[in-house]
């Protein structure tokens, strides 16, 4: 009996020894953590599947081109210009397009709202998140300000990778397994050795898109969205433009811009086409896209701007 025992305590004992073994190697042979996890790092378990930036954070990362990039949040969690907090009657939502992944302070659309035309926005946007986060983030944000405060006008960049970050949410057995995962993450050398985390904020698309059908989380997920009573629909206002495909063109193959924009009419939400203007600013050599990585560039950021600024100001 006392041999058994001993045998099970040797089973126990020894998967962890390996574990805390393979750390240490790991740790040791990792001088410092690269910028992937760095970045990741500056992003927190939220109700948790959902992962938002992380408060108070003053971060730089280097790009593939090596270009320098910087991003700043306050106390909520949100991407911020400076610690100067202002009133803004403008929202800013969605995802990384809209967050300027990959893009210093000086070339987001928040910055060339405010350096511009004096606009001042609040930016509720996540890299990488669905259409029921954005959702979340926008009826939290709505819920714990005043009605006096809540923005005159609510402008979502959005962009066909909903198709693919809605089918990622997490549910069922996913939703309460993934906080381990990311902590896991985030944490050990030696996970994310055995289980490297694949690229991820890429807005490449490779060869053919594909056409999702009507029947699609992404759509439902957008009848939900625009259904939902603390919405104010008629304050929202969705901007869209072409992607970039794999060889560094407009991706003017993807068929979904046009379903979507079809599908947006039909839900009566007002939307704002870009797609014509990128492709003149791209043939004109101006920088529409972060290169080898697909996010809007500085061109396209303030593209945005301008086509936000004309619509909130009632310009010409």
């Amino acid at each position: 009996m006392k041999k058994y025992y001993k045998f099970i305590l040797f089973l126990k004992l020894t998967p962890l020894l390996i574990v805390l073994i393979g750390e240490g190697i790991f740790r040791f042979l990792s001088k410092t953590d690269p910028d992937e996890i760095r970045y990741k790092q500056i992003h927190c378990l939220y109700d948790f599947s959902e992962i938002r930036l992380c408060p108070n954070r003053n971060e730089s990362f280097i790009r593939k081109d090596g270009k320098i990039w910087d991003i700043q949040t306050n106390d909520f969690g949100e991407r911020i210009l400076s610690n100067n907090i202002e009133s803004t009657n403008l929202w800013l939502i969605g995802d990384s397009m809209a967050m300027g992944y990959g893009l210093p302070t000086n070339e987001t659309p928040s910055f060339y709202l405010k350096s511009k035309y004096k606009i001042d926005v609040r930016l509720l946007a996540v890299d990488a998140i669905g259409t029921n986060g954005i959702l979340r983030i926008l009826k939290d944000s709505l819920k714990f300000q005043k009605s006096e405060k809540h923005p005159e006008k609510i402008y979502w960049i959005w962009n066909p990778s909903d198709f693919i970050d809605d089918e990622r949410e997490k549910v069922g057995i996913k939703r309460y397994l993934y906080p381990i995962h990311y902590l896991l993450v985030r944490n050990s050398y030696f996970y994310r050795f055995l289980l490297p985390t694949p690229p991820a904020n890429k807005y490449t698309s490779y060869g053919n898109p594909i056409l999702y059908p009507k029947s699609h989380i992404t759509y439902s997920n957008l009848r939900k969205f625009f259904s939902d009573p603390l919405v104010p629909k008629e304050k929202l206002t969705i901007l869209f433009s072409w992607g970039m495909a794999g060889d560094g063109h407009p991706d003017t193959k993807d068929l979904n811009y046009e379903m979507a924009k079809e599908f947006f009419k039909e839900q009566d939400v007002k939307t704002i086409d870009l797609r014509t203007k990128t492709l003149e600013l791209y043939r004109k050599k101006k920088p529409v896209y972060i290169p080898s990585d697909g996010h809007p560039g500085p061109a396209l950021a303030e593209l945005f701007a301008d086509a936000i600024a004309k619509h909130f100001l009632n310009l010409p």
